[in-house]
């Protein structure tokens, strides 16, 4: 029993170790992340000595695979330090303009404040791991040290967003008031722009208060009743508005015009429409495999309405949408950015990707570094990168990489910027 145990206890250490290693750099494991890896990799190298001692081959089948962890975590390490290295040696003025086209949230203030200061970042995103131990003062006074930060580099001002959709997606709640779902409200109702008006307002008060400036709301999927029992974070059934496109966007209609009201601005998600989807975009490809002449009398419709009325903000989904660009998930795709919503559609508002630490956007063909060049060429305007923030440097150091080599034509970043620039003269907090 005592060797049993002593093998168990090796082949624990060693899994332990390889599996840590394996997952360091995966979504699912970014609130884990921090300093204390190197004393638990030591500490499960001495465990399977120790546990080893005796058995020859299986310390030698131990300690290489221990081994192997170690490099995977060095390596990794490492090649952030490189990617944070070419950054800080990169010509300032190319970060800042490059910087611009990137939206960022954090797990570490202390790690976000240098790239705020540098002008390598355009935007911040606020979530609920960012606030848990703040009220609303606090939270009110962060935010204006950022800005001050900037107005002192002479920089734009942040723009700072959150996702408040209420209901199940309520990041900022508390302090903000936990309301139901929007679409609860209707029940029974004949004015439902009113009463969405009403529920963006008050929204809107509260952000406008604690200096944000951009909503990643409202959903404006259809439901067409789809149910994935694994679906953890999309739920989109739970946060529609409703089922049919003209309901759908006098909605949000509304309610983006109760947002504005108080100088906040609203996100029509998830372009071209995850409603049809039944996969889970957090954490698998998908893909909608409807006609396009289904989808522009249906999912389409209620995203080019607002938008030929200039409501907000449009957030593009990492669903990829057979009929329109079947290579490529919507958030990089020549052929729905360019070609459908710059082109046909002759949208000249703000176009803003899903977080890229979604596994959709990360299994995509080329990899995300590569997606995030295709997407500003295509004409997106700001790249998010919410959940982990470490992704931000190996995207800017191929956009980097890209502006160098004369892979992002300068004309296109100009007329983003210009975009950019329009936007924060009508919602920028001063």
């Amino acid at each position: 029993m005592p060797g049993f145990t002593r093998l168990a206890a090796a082949a624990l250490c060693a899994t332990g170790a390889l599996a840590l290693a394996w997952c360091w750099n995966e979504p699912f494991f970014v609130a884990w992340r921090g300093p204390w890896i190197w004393p638990a990799l030591a500490a499960l190298a001495a465990g399977g000595w120790w546990s080893s001692i005796g058995w020859r081959h299986l310390r030698w089948l131990t300690m290489s695979v221990l081994t192997v962890a170690g490099l995977l975590l060095v390596g990794w390490h490492g090649m952030q330090r490189y990617w944070q290295w070419q950054i800080d040696e990169a010509d300032p003025a190319l970060v800042r303009q490059l910087g611009a086209h990137l939206m960022v949230g954090y797990t570490d203030e202390a790690a976000l404040l240098p790239l705020l200061e540098r002008g390598a970042i355009g935007g911040v995103f606020v979530t609920r791991r960012n606030i848990e131990r703040m009220n609303a003062a606090q939270i009110t006074a962060m935010i204006s040290r950022w800005q001050a930060l900037r107005r002192a580099r002479q920089l734009p001002l942040l723009v700072v967003a959150t996702d408040q959709e209420g209901g199940i997606v309520s990041r900022m709640a508390p302090p903000l008031p936990q309301q139901p779902p929007l679409r609860q409200l209707f029940a029974g109702r004949t004015d439902d722009e009113a009463v969405a008006e009403a529920y963006g307002a008050v929204q809107g008060q509260g952000l406008a208060a604690l200096g944000i400036q951009l909503n990643f709301s409202p959903v404006i999927d259809l439901d067409w009743g789809i149910s994935n029992p694994n679906d953890r974070y999309s739920r989109i059934g739970l946060r529609a508005l409703g089922e049919r496109p003209d309901e759908v966007a006098r909605r949000a209609r509304g309610y983006c015009a109760g947002l504005r009201r108080f100088g906040v601005d609203c996100t029509l998600k998830h372009l071209p429409g995850l409603g049809r989807v039944f996969e889970d975009t957090h954490a698998q490809s998908a893909r909608i495999t409807a006609p396009l002449a289904a989808l522009q009398q249906t999912d389409l419709k209620p995203f080019r309405q607002l938008m030929s009325e200039g409501a907000g903000v449009v957030m593009l989904s990492h669903a990829t949408a057979t009929a329109i660009d079947p290579d490529h998930p919507a958030s990089s795709s020549p052929g729905l950015i360019r070609d459908l919503v710059r082109g046909e559609w002759r949208y000249r508002g703000l176009l803003i990707t899903d977080d890229l630490s979604m596994s959709a956007a990360r299994e995509q063909a080329g990899g995300l570094a590569e997606a995030a060049v295709r997407s500003l060429n295509a004409g997106t305007d700001w790249l998010l990168i919410a959940w982990d923030p470490a992704l931000y440097y190996p995207v800017m150091d191929r956009l980097l990489q890209a502006a160098e080599r004369g892979e992002l034509p300068p004309g296109r970043l100009a007329a983003s910027q210009r975009r950019i620039a329009h936007w924060q003269s009508r919602f920028a907090v001063h």
